[in-house]
């Protein structure tokens, strides 16, 4: 029986990418290794961390990224977690991140007129360029097929268009400026230019790259498919009573662009697949050679795919600058929840345990963590 191609999908949100770090980790010791890396925003960055470097090299070099951004770069014990994660919400908005990015000289911002020809931002994302091509090796991104190395899709916005654009290894060159443009969010971070053109952060239009797996015609091999999606934003959540929760809110709805919907859309697509094939079984030999039925025969001939959804639970008194909060035990933290969430979905998820049978079609498992650790099945995937 031949194995499933293994596809991961990594949504944005800047801090709480720690916890895909962790994610992987648990893939990792499971033995299961990305074929297909999909990413946007802080996504992109740990997907070009993970298909940038050998696979016994990339958990190490995505720690060292995790580490190399803490500010600061030390936890002084659980009783100061929470003084040390507001003042490096302060730090990151007045100092920047190391590594990652720093402010503009005020006088040089261009809030009206740009006389300085200076990118339209408040950051300049320099530093973040230069940790990106001394933990990637860029030579082997140039992968053309499963056979030839990790597949990496990253998920960026044309500025003139309005439209979403998907660099792919499959047929683009990637380079440092492609990991950059899909985490260039406006106002705070500068448009990147690629082959004339302007780009923005993907997630202004979509933050879940699981769209671009679904539309794709193939993803890269007829063999079954095994998605592991990691949600960094919750869709669901109390109505705020306070302009601080609300805004929290709000920032949650924006950036988890309702991501089950296209789960959804997956599931029912392979269900009128597998009607399709029951159909075709019926139909008299004639009738089957039939140009159109045929063309309809071949749409129905897909291998399954199974999803592992994986939603990050809210941590206690998170605001809305929780994706700035980059101190060290914040981003450990959220490293440990990811690759415990994950070790605990791949012991429950029957994905995993019959992940290439013809029946399943489409397999949808959605977890989130509970307030005591544990993971809670989501069954309607259409509402979130």
């Amino acid at each position: 029986m031949p194995r499933a191609m293994n596809i991961l999908v990594l949504q944005g949100g800047g801090a709480l990418g720690a916890y895909q770090a962790g994610v992987f980790e648990a893939l990792q010791q499971a033995g299961i290794e990305p074929d297909w890396v999909v990413g946007t925003s802080v996504g992109a960055i740990n997907a070009a961390l993970i298909a940038g470097n050998r696979r016994e090299e990339s958990l190490a070099q995505l720690r060292a990224f995790w580490t190399r951004i803490a500010q600061p770069g030390y936890s002084s014990g659980v009783a100061l977690a929470h003084h040390e994660a507001r003042a490096a919400k302060l730090m990151a908005l007045t100092s920047g991140v190391p590594g990652f990015f720093r402010p503009r000289p005020p006088w040089l911002i261009p809030y009206t007129h740009n006389l300085w020809d200076v990118p339209p931002s408040f950051y300049d994302t320099a530093p973040l360029r230069e940790t990106l091509e001394q933990l990637i090796d860029f030579e082997r991104l140039g992968t053309r097929d499963l056979h030839d190395g990790m597949r990496l899709s990253v998920g960026t916005v044309n500025v003139a268009k309005g439209a979403m654009r998907y660099f792919d290894s499959q047929h683009d060159t990637l380079r440092s400026e492609h990991i950059l443009a899909s985490g260039a969010l406006p106002p705070g971070f500068p448009p990147v230019w690629i082959d004339g053109e302007a780009y923005w952060d993907g997630g202004l239009c979509s933050n879940t790259p699981m769209d671009y797996v679904v539309e794709s015609e193939r993803p890269g091999s007829d063999m079954a498919v095994n998605c592991y999606v990691v949600d960094l934003w919750s869709p669901e959540g109390p109505v705020p009573e306070t302009i601080a929760e609300a805004m929290l809110r709000e920032k949650d709805i924006q950036y988890s662009t309702r991501a089950g919907h296209n789960l959804h859309f997956l599931k029912q697509l392979n269900s009128q697949r597998q009607a399709i094939r029951t159909l075709g079984r019926h139909l008299d030999e004639q009738t089957r050679q039939r140009p159109e039925i045929q063309q309809l025969l071949e749409q129905a001939e897909r291998s399954p795919v199974n999803i592992v959804r994986l939603l990050a639970p809210v941590r206690e008194s998170e605001t809305a600058q929780k994706d700035i909060d980059f101190s060290y035990a914040t981003i450990m933290e959220r490293w440990r929840m990811g690759q415990r969430d994950m070790t605990r979905a791949l012991q429950v998820c029957p994905c995993r345990r019959d992940p290439v049978s013809d029946d399943i079609g489409a397999e949808v498992c959605s977890y989130r963590s509970r307030e005591d650790g544990e993971l809670e099945e989501m069954t309607d995937a259409a509402d979130v």
